[in-house]
């Protein structure tokens, strides 16, 4: 049977507009919210009901209330899915949220490892291409900078005839690279996201200034894009990040039918 789609729920709608701007970095750590009633007229529902976005967003750790009312929290532990990215890289143009950037250490066509040829469905000894950096962030109270995240990505060589500033090392290009891979391979039909906690290694604890067997939280995703010639879906990008302890990725789905 095929699906309906269904607007969702007006305190969804809410909370994803604050959600987004939150992870966005739109609004930041110690802003203020409006209030219950001026969010209720803006959006045309009840108090009630925006008063159960709100508290949503609390659950989720975005923000704090009080008796003086409700502020974004400190996001220094709150990390972006990778589906986070790509929703803000189609709405906005670029993957980073506000006070992010990266150091990139390699971005290179080299010989497939086993799991990735696998993975990609390519002959042993095929080339690809393999993107690594480093992200940091900025906080915007404090001025300091702290490491977000060591990432690594791969894709199929061929797709730098069309986008070859995947092999440039420009760290500013990191955050806009999903629209130019969008753009040139079509837009990403599906993905799969995957997370395991686990001790850091040696290289991973260089990288992101922990101890070895610190413990860290990783995470895998491939994304898909639909081949009209091949009449199939063909995996476009396959990543790696590995965060610090005490970060929180959290995002919503839709599960009807």
């Amino acid at each position: 049977m095929p699906r309906v789609e269904r607007a969702a729920p007006p305190y969804v709608q809410i909370t994803d507009h604050f959600r987004d701007r939150i992870l966005d970095g739109t609004l930041r750590e110690g802003d203020k919210l409006d209030g219950v009633h001026a969010i209720a007229g803006e959006w045309g529902v009840s108090a009630a009901t925006a008063a159960k976005a709100i508290g949503q967003l609390g659950v989720e750790g975005l923000v704090v209330t009080s008796p003086r009312g409700s502020f974004v929290a400190a996001l220094n532990a709150k990390a972006n899915s990778p589906a986070d990215r790509i929703h803000r890289a189609r709405r906005t143009g670029t993957a980073d949220a506000n006070g992010e950037t990266h150091r990139v250490m390699a971005a290179e066509i080299v010989v497939a490892p086993t799991y990735v040829a696998d993975l990609f469905d390519m002959d042993p000894g095929a080339r690809v291409v393999r993107r690594e950096w480093v992200t940091l962030e900025t906080n915007t109270v404090s001025g300091k900078s702290h490491i977000r995240a060591l990432t690594v990505t791969w894709h199929r060589a061929e797709l730098t005839d069309q986008v070859p500033e995947l092999l440039e090392k420009d760290g500013s290009k990191v955050g806009p690279m999903l629209p130019l891979i969008e753009a040139q391979a079509g837009p990403f039909c599906r993905g799969r996201d995957y997370f395991h906690g686990r001790g850091a290694d040696s290289r991973e604890a260089g990288m992101l200034g922990v101890p070895v067997g610190a413990a860290v939280l990783a995470s895998t995703w491939l994304l898909w894009a639909h081949n009209d010639d091949a009449d199939a879906d063909c995996l476009v990008e396959y990543g790696e990040t590995v965060l610090p302890s005490r970060h929180t990725v959290s995002y919503p789905y839709d599960l009807e039918e």
